[in-house]
């Protein structure tokens, strides 16, 4: 009985602890992100709407419950284990069937946040934002564009190049907190995603959405102690900004 209440209590701690609001914002940010291109770009190619799509839609849901976790907690995190789970568990309750690529990248991704707790690997860097940007990037949006047309092109994944962009770029002062690393990374990731845009959206949108960018380096440059509970929350807004314009372009 002792026990059960220990639990209780740390379960109670954990989650008035936790800062909800900024939790709730990087939620739905992080699924507008995933879910916006996609959906525009099966709409162009006449895509229906599949059942299943609310199974993935509660996958990505608990990734990024993962990922403000991981974040939150400077990537370890006991309770983000549950998100975890839950998320390996829907990735075999059948999810996608008829392409085990692309089941093989989501439990990837889910993967990656039990990889990245492991401190000897060092992926607490650049490194692992790169990662991190390409399995939250190609697995997710691919099993969405699956599920609406039932296969996928390449013309469909050289257009996520952009995304991947946007996500080296505004997760960047989350991975790496060191001064002058810092910089120099999102100056370079910057310079990244400008040319994606250029490359791919060169339009008065396009140059609007290079404005966010240039903001944005100039707001981690003045605020980079910005406090842990809010940092993942701002950078995702200003990205799901920068993305909404992109995908519209």
């Amino acid at each position: 009985m002792p026990t059960q209440t220990r639990k209780q209590r740390h379960v109670t701690i954990f989650l008035n602890n936790l800062p909800w609001q900024p939790l709730l914002i990087f939620t739905i940010a992080q699924n507008i992100i995933w879910w916006s291109f996609p959906i525009h770009y099966g709409r162009l190619t006449g895509a229906a709407f599949h059942g299943n799509q609310l199974l993935l839609l509660a996958y990505t849901i608990v990734m990024s419950l993962t990922t403000f976790l991981m974040f939150q907690a400077n990537f370890k995190s006991l309770w983000a284990h549950v998100p975890i789970l839950i998320s390996l568990i829907l990735a075999f309750s059948g999810i996608i069937r008829g392409n085990l690529e692309i089941l093989i990248m989501l439990l990837m991704f889910s993967g990656f946040w039990l990889v990245v707790e492991m401190r000897w690997l060092n992926l607490q860097n650049i490194w692992g934002l790169i990662i991190y940007a390409l399995l939250s990037t190609f697995p997710i949006s691919s099993a969405i564009f699956f599920f609406q047309n039932r296969f996928l092109s390449m013309t469909f994944l050289i257009q996520l190049i952009p995304l991947v962009a946007c996500q080296l770029f505004f997760m960047m002062p989350i991975f790496e907190t060191e001064g002058k690393r810092r910089v120099i990374a999102t100056a370079v990731t910057g310079v990244l995603l400008i040319a994606a845009i250029l490359f791919f959206h060169f339009s008065l949108l396009g140059v609007l959405a290079m404005a966010v960018v240039i903001i944005t380096f100039w707001f981690s440059i003045n605020y980079p102690n910005l406090k842990a509970q809010y940092t993942a929350a701002a950078y995702i807004l200003l990205e799901l900004i920068t993305y909404l314009i992109l995908v519209f372009a």
